[in-house]
């Protein structure tokens, strides 16, 4: 996708966002404080009233962007008309992303209306890897998802066989628990960094486009790497610590699906471990820490995840956010070796 495209992406979802995140966040106080007021306080401090919700708006800036994206895509290429399969896959992707926003805004408005906490994870876990087995055999029949895996080190590729998508959905419901993690445990702001996701997964996204950008077969996930990132980047003006608006589950399973839609689309998904490095980080800590409790009774971290271990130990938000987005942007240097080398061997066939 031509860089002027790109730009113009960022730019409108920028602006457009800035301004729908204002208009917004006095309504979605409204419903966590059952009061209604234009003035949403000072920009730099918290005074308990701030709302979650941010996935409704980052959904609808992330339209504005698939729009601007798919208007300046067909105004830089004189009239060249999308591929094939281009559309279907942006619908099933945005399809996708839609029905896993949704279902994380149901649970914020349990939460900020104190009617319960929802289904039990195991049914929204079935929900969303049940949503991403059809997302994948549909990309499999529209000849997008191949079933083989490229190992690297020159170790070949794998052939999974329909076997590929019910692994592909599982990790895909991985990769959007894992975002759910990184922003907060279980929902519970207090336990959070404000921003520290919506950073992580804008460095991701970013780096994801620049990789795509080396190949033209890549240009799907390349818009959607594009469109994500403008719309973290229009969130953290208001989100960053001390946020005015929480992302919330919706917004943090919002980010999780995008990123697993652009891991997927690529057919590179061993490159998650690379640019996804500090998501894997607190899964993993946070998996270590739980087991080792519950066989030794005792706490290995000083909090449930790394982040919050380092919050605990007296790292402020900006150095967390810092480290974390120096730590993607050294994983997308792995993401773009991998993608040479995916080039060479698998794209190109």
């Amino acid at each position: 996708m031509n860089w002027q495209v790109q730009s113009v992406i960022l730019l409108a979802e920028l602006a457009g966002g800035t301004v729908l995140f204002r208009f917004f966040i006095p309504f979605f106080r409204r419903v966590k404080t059952g009061k209604f007021d234009l003035y949403i306080g000072d920009r730099f401090k918290k005074d308990g009233s701030e709302p979650k919700f941010a996935g409704l708006v980052m959904a609808l800036i992330m339209v504005l962007g698939l729009t601007v994206g798919m208007v300046g895509r067909s105004f830089f290429n004189e009239g060249e008309t999308a591929g094939d399969t281009d559309l279907p896959v942006f619908a099933a992707s945005a399809a996708v992303v839609l029905f896993v926003t949704a279902d994380g805004l149901v649970r914020d408005y349990n939460s900020e209306t104190k009617r319960g906490i929802g289904p039990k994870r195991r049914w929204v876990i079935l929900w969303r890897w049940a949503l991403c087995f059809g997302y994948c055999c549909l990309l499999g029949h529209l000849d997008v998802l191949d079933t083989r895996l490229l190992l690297p080190f020159h170790m070949g590729n794998i052939e999974f066989g329909f076997i590929f998508y019910p692994l592909t959905a599982a990790f895909m419901t991985v990769i959007i628990g894992l975002a759910e993690l990184h922003d907060c445990p279980g929902g519970v702001t207090d336990q959070g960094c404000d921003g520290l996701c919506a950073l992580s997964s804008m460095m991701f996204c970013l780096g994801s486009a620049g990789a795509c950008g080396m190949y033209p077969r890549l240009e799907i996930p390349q818009i959607f790497s594009v469109v994500t990132a403008g719309a973290c980047g229009a969130y953290l003006v208001w989100g960053i610590s001390p946020s005015k608006m929480y992302l919330g589950r919706s917004g943090s399973s919002l980010l999780g699906v995008c990123i697993a839609v652009i891991t997927v689309t690529t057919n590179m998904p061993l490159a998650f471990l690379c640019s996804g490095i500090v998501f894997i980080a607190d899964g993993v800590c946070t998996l270590v820490g739980r087991l080792v409790f519950k066989r030794r009774k005792q706490l290995l971290f000083k909090g449930l995840t790394l982040h919050g271990h380092l919050s605990n130990r007296g790292w402020s938000d900006y150095r967390i956010m810092g480290v974390s987005a120096l730590m993607t942007l050294l994983g997308a240097v792995g993401t773009f070796v991998y993608a040479s080398y995916a080039d060479s061997i698998l794209l190109n066939k």
